[in-house]
């Protein structure tokens, strides 16, 4: 959602963005890697302007803000055509 009104913000309106989460949980110590992936259609932006925007998404995001106690959140973004 945050990456969708980053980008709405910015005049560039998503036509799809499909997002998914791999969690990874140890047993005696909880969540320790969320590996994020989304792909998108934007139209007007290239592949570096999609990736900006889903990193900054990502940093400022309040489910990523509220789960800052995982030691690893990688993310993966791609821009469709």
């Amino acid at each position: 959602m945050a990456l969708s009104h980053g980008l709405a913000q910015a005049g560039h309106p998503p036509e799809e963005l499909k997002t998914s989460a791999t969690v990874t949980f140890q047993p005696g110590e909880g969540i320790t890697k969320i590996a994020l992936d989304v792909a998108g259609r934007v139209p007007g932006i290239d592949a570096g302007a999609f990736q900006q925007a889903a990193d900054g998404a990502k940093q400022n995001c309040p489910v990523s803000k509220a789960l800052t106690g995982v030691p690893e959140i990688s993310l993966t973004a791609r821009l469709e055509s």
